[in-house]
């Protein structure tokens, strides 16, 4: 179980056609392997970032508030591979 002090991780995938996935985890390295898997499906170009998230506890509607990008990823012909990012 994860509490919202300990953080989330969002991760996003999308390619020039608009096509992508998108999801929420309490593990880095789950939001990692989930974003890799996502740009393997998409065609290259394709690239995604794993961002860190809490829950925006003042707003009225379930939210997120977005903190730095720990991780950024662009898919080759060949796989996913790392980008240096923020």
């Amino acid at each position: 179980m994860f509490s919202d002090s300990d953080g989330f991780y969002a991760w996003t995938a999308s390619d020039e056609s608009g096509r992508g996935a998108c999801g929420v985890t309490g593990r880095p390295e789950r939001a990692a392997a989930l974003l890799s898997r996502s740009l393997g499906e998409l065609a290259p170009g394709a690239t995604g970032t794993v961002r860190l998230v809490h829950l925006d506890r003042l707003a009225r509607r379930p939210s997120y508030v977005y903190g730095p990008t720990v991780l950024r990823l662009r898919r080759t012909e060949q796989a996913a591979v790392i980008v240096a990012g923020d």
